[in-house]
């Protein structure tokens, strides 16, 4: 007779399996659309069966105050905040994890690879809320390509993951690239987040009291405090992400507007660069996008805007404009 300890544990994995399914619909149904049953089956790429059982599941499993409109002919929560219960992974599974994402960042595109991204890409979903990854990057394949990244050790990402989910303030040893120099500090780990490929701590610095962002890639030392800290009242990790443009951010709000020609509007209009972003459609194919960040972050709008060349010109602010001029007339003067 199988031990409670095993009852458990495949219980556990029978949820695993489905987790990332549950989630997909959980989603689609938070929406606000009210999605009926052929409909979340096509989300999941499942048949109504499947779907069924799913629904169930979460009325019973999950407590779901999931309910069934008739007049608009599908499902929505009673308690729009409702959200399914997080399934966190173990350390020693943090550890795994981080580890296969680092692996396949450097393999080809074979589709046993392929597929491996994509479970990978299904497990992102198990992690706790502290942890945002950009998940388009598990399933990018840059072997011909191969992005020049800041790689980071599978043990600190654990450690930090750790010290977010458990709110324990660590010890870091990190190297700053702008000074050129090594410090220790003691930071509260409030997200550890993915972007394109790389990672960062956001943490809470105790030197100078402030949220800054640290490269997981420049810490080269760290130790556990054992010290718990408390979240800052006003922490909100969506908006702190959405301010700022890529990992740079600060200062004051700005507003920022590109103008791009026929050519490059071709290939802008299908992508979007920040979340704020708006697009408008400008007399000869143009077009217009403007977007809300902030001023320290210019810096780094202005070197993602140099590889657009004449096809793209700054139009606000005053301040990124003389940025692009500065930097253009550099450039030129090395080819005179």
């Amino acid at each position: 007779m199988a031990s409670a300890k095993q009852s458990n544990f495949a219980s556990r994995r029978v949820h695993l399996h489905a987790y990332a399914r549950l989630q997909t619909i959980v989603t689609a149904i938070q929406r606000g659309r009210f999605p009926n049953k052929p409909e979340l089956a096509r989300v999941i790429e499942r048949n109504q069966r499947t779907v069924q059982r799913d629904l169930e599941q979460l009325r019973s499993t999950w407590q779901a105050p999931l309910e069934f409109d008739r007049a608009r002919n599908g499902f929505y929560f009673t308690d729009p905040k409702w959200k399914l219960p997080d399934l966190k992974l173990t350390e020693g599974e943090l550890i795994y994890f981080f580890t296969a994402e680092r692996i396949l960042r450097r393999l080809s595109a074979t589709s046993e690879v392929q597929m491996t991204r994509q479970a990978l890409r299904k497990l992102a979903t198990l992690l706790p809320d502290e942890i945002v990854i950009d998940t388009s990057a598990l399933e990018q394949s840059i072997t011909f390509a191969p992005e020049p990244i800041l790689d980071a050790a599978p043990e600190t990402l654990r450690a930090l993951a750790t010290a977010a989910t458990n709110r324990e303030t660590l010890h870091i040893r990190y190297y700053t690239a702008s000074r050129d120099e090594h410090n220790e500090r003691d930071v509260d780990v409030l997200l550890l987040h993915n972007h394109l490929g790389e990672w960062y701590a956001v943490c809470r610095d105790h030197k100078s009291g402030q949220i800054k962002d640290f490269h997981a890639g420049r810490i080269s030392a760290f130790s556990h405090t054992r010290r718990k800290f408390a979240l800052p009242d006003d922490w909100n990790p969506k908006e702190y992400l959405e301010r700022g443009f890529g990992m740079f951010r600060g200062g004051q709000d700005v507003t920022v507007t590109i103008e791009f020609d026929a050519y490059q509007a071709r290939y802008a209009r299908e992508r979007t660069f920040h979340p704020t972003q708006t697009q408008t459609p400008l007399q000869g194919g143009g077009l217009r996008i403007t977007f809300e960040t902030t001023e320290n972050a210019l810096e780094q709008v202005a070197r993602w805007l140099l590889q657009y060349g004449e096809h793209a010109e700054a139009k606000a602010p005053q301040r990124l404009r003389a940025m692009m001029k500065e930097r253009l007339t550099n450039t030129g003067k090395l080819y005179e």
